[in-house]
């Protein structure tokens, strides 16, 4: 549910960038550049200039993401507008402990710095971009931590005072 939100958001985010390159650029002719920059059909007719441009806009795209939650994370409380929703926030972890069912006991649980942030953000989304479903290690590591909450040293916990 968190992801959709943040998807939507970014969704959004995405959509001004690319009208406001075509507005800018004088491309009137919108499903041209569907076509080629927003749908990345690529088949035998496609130069390697056209994949040049995707390549560059995909490249963008994933920056900006990275940008938006490090920026969220690190800046904006410890979660996106989506985990913010949900009642869940991303801190600190060196260690967390289970002290109860569906209770962990996390240390030192404090807020992300913009290195952890930076970090965290840029294996998950390049993770992400290269097919590596990081998101699925959750189910093997305690806790239900990602591969790249690990890394990073970070935990995804319910807010305080959030049911």
């Amino acid at each position: 549910m968190a992801e959709m939100v943040d998807f939507f958001i970014l969704f959004f985010i995405k959509a001004t960038i690319v009208l406001t390159i075509m507005h800018l650029s004088g491309i009137k002719d919108i499903s041209k550049f569907a076509m080629h920059y927003i749908i990345e059909e690529i088949d035998e007719d496609t130069s390697m200039e056209d994949l040049q441009k995707m390549m560059v806009v995909a490249l963008i795209y994933r920056l900006l993401v990275c940008f938006y939650e490090i920026i969220c994370i690190w800046g904006a409380g410890g979660a996106t507008p989506g985990k913010f929703l949900l009642g869940l926030r991303v801190v600190t972890c060196d260690t967390s402990v289970l002290i109860a069912p569906s209770r962990v006991l996390v240390i030192p649980s404090s807020n992300v710095s913009i290195t952890t942030s930076t970090i965290r953000a840029l294996i998950k989304n390049f993770s992400i971009a290269s097919f590596f479903p990081a998101f699925i290690t959750l189910l093997f590591f305690q806790h239900n931590r990602t591969a790249y909450d690990i890394v990073a040293g970070t935990i995804v916990v319910k807010r305080n005072g959030v049911r």
